[in-house]
């Protein structure tokens, strides 16, 4: 760890990556029409924030409570992230922590991380970073995953309780502070109310008659809902009306406001969903559909394989040297393209960085195969290693082309390099909430690893002449 941290220093220094992030916040500061005097603070903090914030992603990308703790009572820790001063180190406040890992945007991440792989790949010089050569950037693996949302799965009914839950906790913060409609009761009796159907709902499909009983129940809930419904929208009204009135600042009025804005905006539609599939008995088009109501932006995907038949989240695209450092990636919102298209794209976006590689190759699964995207890379003169989906063709290929066999059997790392990335932070669900979340964290992600991957490699290479160099004499 400590070599890995000393290594990781030097690069963030000699790279030109803290210069860029400095660039970044500068352009950003300016864009916003900032003073110039608060510009050299800005620029102290958008380095603190590039290191704290990758510093989290090597130690796997702890809540930030704990990690404010352990950034606190480490020397070794804080010296890198810049907390230690002559009197000790310097306290981290959880908040100054999450601002730090949303100070640069998605965008920004993506230049940040294009900086360092043209970079390693000679475009500054042929040892780059202290390593013995540059990285071959002429060859591309390429794949597609799922990143699951942290949501449980998404039943129809249970969508009810969810905007319920919510706008009954946002109307328990309005009246906490004397905001008061009138109501028939409490803001927990209609939390027990929900709840005992859910259950009612859950404990039906047991019984004899169990549609018919299903019906009954979503009934009772969307009348519940529309009541409820109709609270929320009265003491929001009365928040926007009064709020001078209470403790909350017209930055916190406004984000409950906006809570349940939302939520009164999704009410009908996860009503009529559930109309739909329960009662009716009809099917929702996969465009049409809610799975959570609070992640509007996550997919159905469909992988067809054992544990994981259908899951719930967002494409992730990533593309790889041949050495292993992550190239390119791109998450995807609600209906992302088919796999030919993320190709399509992909190397479009590699030939616009400017590499000092032209691609030569690029290593596909066979979910990337079809005559469209053969063509697509005939065109630019790559030459194609899709893996072919009919077992006669790739038969011939392994038997007539020994590079097409070298690569593919190369590409089952990639698979691994997939999860190292998924499964970073100890779980395969992530906590980043919101599509624009989860893409800077996807981009944190991909920088902390190519930083890693230098620290590797220049580790591997000192061992390499180590084992190499000749005994010393007596």
């Amino acid at each position: 760890m400590v070599e890995d941290l000393a290594k990781l220093d030097a690069d963030l220094r000699g790279s030109g990556v803290e210069t860029l992030a400095m660039h970044l916040a500068c352009e950003s500061a300016l864009e916003s029409d900032a003073c110039f005097s608060g510009l050299s603070k800005r620029c102290e903090f958008a380095v603190y924030a590039l290191r704290a914030e990758l510093l989290r992603q090597m130690l796997g990308a702890p809540a930030f409570v704990p990690y404010s703790v352990t950034l606190s009572t480490s020397d070794l820790l804080a010296d890198f992230c810049g907390c230690r001063t002559l009197d000790g180190i310097r306290w981290t406040s959880k908040s100054t922590l999450q601002r730090a890992s949303t100070f640069f945007d998605e965008a920004q991440l993506r230049r940040l991380n294009i900086e360092l792989v043209k970079l390693l790949g000679g475009a500054h010089g042929d040892s780059p970073l202290g390593l013995e050569r540059a990285e071959d950037l002429s060859v591309c693996l390429i794949d597609s995953t799922c990143l699951r949302a942290n949501i449980h799965f998404p039943v129809d009914w249970v969508l009810l309780r969810d905007v319920a839950l919510t706008l009954l906790k946002a109307l328990q913060l309005i009246r906490r502070e004397g905001l008061r409609h009138r109501m028939p009761y409490e803001a927990e009796k209609f939390i027990r109310q929900m709840n005992k159907l859910c259950i009612e709902m859950t404990h039906s499909r047991r019984k004899k008659g169990a549609a018919k009983m299903r019906k009954k129940v979503l009934r009772k809930m969307k009348k519940l809902l529309r009541r409820i419904g109709d609270h929320a929208r009265r003491h929001r009204d009365l928040l926007e009306a009064r709020q001078a009135h209470t403790r909350y600042s017209a930055a916190q009025a406004g984000r409950i406001l906006a809570r349940i804005d939302e939520k009164l905006d999704l009410l009908p539609r996860v009503i009529g969903q559930a109309h739909e599939r329960i009662i009716g008995e009809r099917k929702v088009d996969n465009a049409d559909k809610i799975l959570s109501a609070h992640e509007p932006d996550i997919d159905v995907i469909v992988r067809g394989k054992a544990g994981s038949q259908v899951e719930f989240g967002n494409e992730l695209f990533l593309a790889e040297s041949w050495g292993g450092l992550i190239v390119d990636y791109q998450l995807y919102g609600r209906e992302a393209p088919g796999e030919g298209e993320k190709m399509h794209e992909s190397v479009e976006r590699i030939e616009a960085m400017g590499l000092p590689d032209e691609l030569s190759h690029v290593v596909t699964d066979r979910g990337f195969d079809g005559k469209d995207h053969e063509a697509f890379l005939t065109k630019r003169g790559i030459g194609s290693m899709i893996c072919p989906k009919d077992p006669e063709r790739l038969k011939q290929r392994l038997e007539e082309e020994p590079l097409f066999g070298q690569t593919q059997t190369r590409r089952g790392g990639t698979e691994a390099r997939v999860a190292v990335l998924k499964n970073h932070t100890g779980s395969r669900v992530w906590r980043a909430k919101g599509f624009e979340n989860r893409a800077r964290a996807v981009g944190w992600s991909v920088l902390a690893h190519n930083l890693q991957w230098v620290a590797r490699r220049a580790r591997e290479e000192q061992e390499g002449q180590r084992q190499h160099a000749p005994p010393k004499s007596a």
